[in-house]
C-alpha cells in the first residue's frame, strides 16, 4: 500500500514481517477474550467476520469456542501466514 501522506509515500506491508508481527502483536490479555465471550462473541457455530485480521490473533485465540471465522486482510502475505497457523 502506498499513501503519499504517510512516510513520504514509501510503501509498507505488514505481510513482509508476518512472523514477527504475529509474535509481538498478540498483546491482548485473556481477560479481553473472556469479556468478548461474556458478551456472546464466539458462541459455538457462530459465524464471525474478522476484517483486517492481520495474523488472525482474534480467531486463533477464540478458536476453542467453536465459532466459525472468516478472516480478511489487504495483505496476501498475512492471509497466507494465517492459513499456515491454523493447519
Amino acid at each position: 500500500m502506498k499513501l503519499n501522506f504517510i512516510d513520504s509515500g514509501k510503501e509498507f506491508d505488514f505481510g513482509k514481517t508476518s512472523q514477527d508481527y504475529a509474535k509481538y502483536r498478540d498483546i491482548y490479555p485473556k481477560s479481553m477474550y473472556d469479556k468478548l465471550i461474556s458478551f456472546g462473541i464466539g458462541r459455538e457455530n457462530q459465524k464471525i467476520l474478522d476484517l483486517g485480521s492481520g495474523t488472525a490473533v482474534l480467531p486463533i485465540n477464540l478458536y476453542h469456542t467453536g465459532a466459525h471465522f472468516t478472516s480478511t486482510d489487504i495483505s496476501e502475505n498475512q492471509i497466507a501466514y494465517d492459513r499456515k497457523q491454523i493447519q
